[in-house]
This record gives structure tokens, sequence and C-alpha cells, in this order.
């Protein structure tokens, strides 16, 4: 998402060229897969026009943003049905005794009150180990601008429903994201703040709040004139950090909006290197608005995202980057690509453009009624799972095992807090999936510009399926065999669960009821099992009893094995003892 203030109005000349001769990413045939089930969700004010999300679930915590100035929403996540808010942390920040000279506010150059003006959004957010970063640009629209510009640092260490401030920076020209080094707490104390306003990759010390140095794609950046008009416009939007598993070097995958892909060597944090591109052109490739990019774990593949919301719809290339480990220049290839068919423009949007009776120049109807196809964040789990936010079409889960041909295997629609959300004087009403990532616990944590925070459980099982665990996706998530199974069998008068694909050694089951409640803990060693089985296969008994040697209800029970973090989960049914 990008506000319109970035970009002259020359931009919006490329835009209508690209209208023309912008081809559509590969899409399969058809959309397919399962439903997931909603978990839990949560507005936590009325009308709130929310942004990106951050959760720990191993903590039980999600911190989400704002596109406004409503400041970011701590919530608790322990009990995943019924989330609850617990801290606000406000970005009306009164200068953070960052600036020399006060600015006077619009009601008369009163300088004793020049803070009341001083507002800022919260676009993004991104949580590695204790630390919470925050990005900020200025919503005053004054020039100087007022409002803080840059990031803040939250430490969450002590307790991380309330975070303290640990460091503000000021960032001229704003960030409209931030991510953290990943290895922030193992030696590189840095943070990465890309711009819509100085078009520019910073790079800071979270603990010096010194900035270290900029980057700036090779191409140029802001508008790339032909000398009539902007045929693109670059700019750091978005950035993903990774140290590279083959080379050691610590890449930053950036995408420059209409710069395309480029990857980025942060190493030496103090000089940022060019090492891979891949160029977007309107007229060449007919590419534009290259929006975010996430590499697998091997940094063998990257998905670069496209945001183009006018006009068109955006979707997820995927590029070949087997050559680029920052040792030498590279230069990606696609190979493939995911898009929601049949949706190759925003027909909407058009309509508006052509047929709104009070039709003025005026862009808020074509925005209120663009972006509904267009991905948006993305996350990645493994080398062959991708998780897509869909804007107006919601979260969609993406097998890539087969990088030429994507397929969707299941899909949610958020839908819930309609009555709280805006509907008159806001950018966006309706269904906008801002973000959504996998959580640790097998579940995925989602934002939605209208509707605010929500849990989903990828295998469509519910509430209570989802505490016990998150099936299939859970399995995939906590990093184990996807061919990991689990067989419950009734046996005389017990259950026989039956672990086939599990870790070497023990295994130990938790057994749930409907309401998420963990009732029996059963543990194990490595066993083979029934005639045939193999040495990866463990089998545990359960009486159905509770841990305390209760006999428990009839009804449905859930099961979740774990062996050497491989996860499977099943469910049974209780009968009654014979």
């Amino acid at each position: 998402m990008f506000r319109q203030r970035m970009l002259p109005w020359s931009h919006f000349a490329s835009v209508a060229v690209a209208l023309l001769v912008a081809p559509s990413v590969a899409s399969p045939a058809a959309a397919a897969g399962r439903h997931m089930s909603l978990v839990g969700t949560l507005a936590p004010w009325d009308a709130g026009q929310y942004s990106n999300v951050a959760a720990d679930a191993a903590r039980g915590v999600a911190y989400l943003g704002s596109w406004d100035d409503q400041g970011v929403a701590v919530i608790d996540t322990r009990d995943p049905a019924h989330p609850v808010m617990t801290d606000h942390l406000s970005t009306h920040i009164h200068d953070a005794g960052l600036r020399t000279a006060a600015t006077p506010d619009a009601t008369g150059g009163d300088y004793s009150t020049a803070h009341l003006e001083e507002t800022s959004d919260s676009a993004d957010l991104d949580l590695v180990g204790r630390f919470l970063a925050v990005s900020h640009q200025d919503l005053t629209f004054t020039d100087p601008p007022i409002g803080f510009e840059g990031i803040t640092v939250y430490d969450t260490a002590a307790d991380p429903y309330h975070p303290t401030i640990y460091r503000r920076i000021e960032v001229p020209g704003g960030v409209h994201t931030v991510q953290i080094d990943p290895e922030v707490e193992h030696g590189r104390p840095y943070a990465y703040a890309n711009s819509g306003g100085n078009y520019k990759m910073t790079i800071v010390n979270i603990e010096t709040g010194e900035i270290l140095s900029q980057f700036a794609a090779s191409e140029g950046i802001g508008c790339i004139s032909n000398g009539t008009f902007c045929v693109g416009f670059n700019y750091a939007h978005e950035g993903f950090v990774q140290r590279h598993p083959r080379s050691g070097r610590v890449l930053d995958y950036v995408s420059y909006w209409d710069g395309g892909l480029r990857i980025v060597d942060v190493t030496d944090p103090r000089a940022p290197a060019e090492v891979g591109v891949f160029d977007y052109n309107i007229f060449t490739n007919g590419l534009r608005s290259a929006h975010y990019a996430a590499p697998t774990p091997s940094g063998d593949w990257v998905y670069l995202e496209d945001e183009i919301g006018y006009y068109r719809a955006g979707g997820v290339h995927v590029l070949d980057t087997h050559d680029c480990d920052g040792t030498a220049p590279c230069t990606p290839r696609i190979v493939g690509g995911w898009d929601l068919p049949g949706r190759d423009t925003q027909t909407a949007s058009l309509h508006k453009f052509f047929r709104h009776p009070n039709f003025n120049g005026s862009s808020l109807p074509i925005t209120n009624r663009s972006f509904i196809y267009d991905a948006h964040n993305l996350d990645v789990r493994g080398e062959n799972t991708l998780l897509v936010a869909n804007y107006g079409m919601g979260i969609r889960l993406i097998d890539t095992s087969d990088k030429t041909a994507p397929t969707e295997t299941a899909f949610y629609l958020p839908h819930s807090n309609m009555d709280e959300s805006c509907k008159m004087d806001c950018g966006f009403t309706g269904r906008q999936t801002w973000g959504c990532y996998f959580g640790s616990d097998g579940r995925i944590y989602a934002s939605d510009l209208s509707l605010g925070f929500f849990i989903v459980d990828p295998a469509g099982a519910g509430p209570g399926a989802a505490r016990a665990g998150a099936g299939v996706a859970a399995a995939r998530s906590a990093g184990g065999d996807p061919d990991a199974s689990l067989r419950i069998a009734r046996r005389g008068g017990a259950y026989e669960i039956t672990f086939a694909g599990a870790a070497d050694g023990a295994v130990r089951a938790a057994i749930y009821d409907v309401s998420g409640r963990r009732v029996a803990l059963i543990r194990g060693a490595a066993a083979k099992g029934a005639e045939g089985a193999s040495p990866r296969t463990q089998v545990l008994r359960w009486s159905g009893r509770a841990d305390t040697g209760a006999p428990l209800a009839r009804g449905i029970y859930f099961v979740r094995a774990e062996s050497g973090g491989v996860v499977a989960t099943g469910k049974l049914a209780l009968l009654a003892e014979r």
C-alpha cells in the first residue's frame, strides 16, 4: 500500500500506459482449496484503518499497526478464540526530542501548542526476539512535515503486553516499512527502513540511533523520466533480510517499486552493495509496482509480488535465484507465477473511473474500488509453501512445489467486525487483507485494513481444533516432515495412536477437548509399532481417561503428536466405557 502523496501526478501517465501493455502473472486454470476457519478476531477500536501485524505465538502476543494515526494495538492472544487488547501505543509523537526547532500548528502560529498536530501512522511492524520496530510516516501533510518520520523500537522482554520504548530514530522522508535484522540479538543490532519519501533504504543501529548508510537502486530513484512524463517511479518499498545459507552473506531483498527486485548485500551495514537485479520496465517486460519480495530459506527462489491496484490486478512472480548468493552479480529469472484466475483487471475501479455520476477528477471513488484482487504482503514456510494476503480476496495458501505452476490449497475471507469498521470518510471500506503470517503454533495471524486482527486455522477445523494444532499445516510450519500422519484406532477398551513419519526419539501426544483444553498427555519411546511398521513409526496407547485418571465424557477430541519437531494432528470419537 502506498499513499498518493508519495507520487507526482506525472507518475499516473505511466499507469495509463501500463494499463495497455502490462501482462498478467501466470495463473492456474481455476481456484481451488479448502476453506480455512476463524479462531478469533478483534477490532481494537471503531472505524479503524489498520495496517500490518506482527505476532509471537509462543508468548501469546500480537501487535497491530494503523494506516491512520490511531496507533498500535497490543493484543493478548493466549486465548486465541478471544484476543483482547492490553495496551495502546500512540503515534501522536510530540517531536520525541529529536527536532531542534518547534513548528507552529495550524491555528495561527502558536508554538506552545505545536505538538497537538504531530501525528504519524504505524504502517509497518516487525518483531524479532525482544525487539518490536514500528515505522512512521507524517500524517499532517505539511511542508516541512510536523509529524514524526522514522521508526520507534520497543523492548518487549519484560512485559510483551506492555512494551517500553527502547529508542526512536528519525529518518527524514518517513519510513513506510521496516525490518529488523534476524540476528539483532546476536551482534547485528540493525534495522532497515524503506521510504517513499526519500526513496531509499536506510540502515540504522537501534542501540545507538546512528544512521549507518543508505542504499539507492543503481537505475536511479524517484521519477524515471523519458523527458515528458515518468515512465517509472523507483523507491524502496519493502525488504526481506536473511543470511544466505551457502555464502553466509546477509542479503536484503528489496522490492523497489518500478525498479523491480534489488538484492542488496548488507553484511557490512555501512557499505550496502547491489548484487542482484531483476528490473521492471513497462516498455520491455510490462512489469511495474514491485511491492513485496520473499525468498525461500535456501535463497534459491524469490516470490515477488506486484501491488498495481488501479485498473490491473497484481499477482506473484516466482524467480529463480540459484545464482544469487551475494558473491557475484546475478540476474534472477521468472519461471512461474500465481494470481487470482480470471481477475486480471480491476473492473470495479474502471467502472468508477468512466461511470461515476459525480466524477470530478477525485481519485477517492476509484481508490475504493481498487486493490480488490491485488496480492499484498507475503510469508513463506519452507521451500514450497507461500501465504498471500490478497486484499479483497482475503488469505490464500499456495503450494509452490511446482514453481512453474503454483496452486492454491486453502483460503479464508475475513468478514467479522463489519459493524465496527469505517463506513464514511475513510480511504478504504470493506475487506482489505493487509498481511498474513505463519505462527509457530500452526495458526495464521492476519490483519485487515478495515476489519482488524484475525487468527485463522489453516486446517479449517475451527477454534477447538486450532488450539490442539492445525493439521498438516502445523506439521509443515513446525519444520517437520510434510508426510507425517496420525492414525487412530480403537482397540479393545483403549485407543492406539500410530504416528507415521515421526523423527527419531521419544514421542508425546496431547489430547484436547473441543474447547481447546488439554485433558491428557501421553508419552512414549520409539517403537516399531504394528507388523510391517517402519522404524519411523511410533505407537502410543490411550485409555480414554484424563491425566487425573478420571474417565472423560464421550465426544470429539483432538490429538496433537510431536516427535523431534515433527508434528501431526488428528481427531477421535471417544465412546462410552464398556
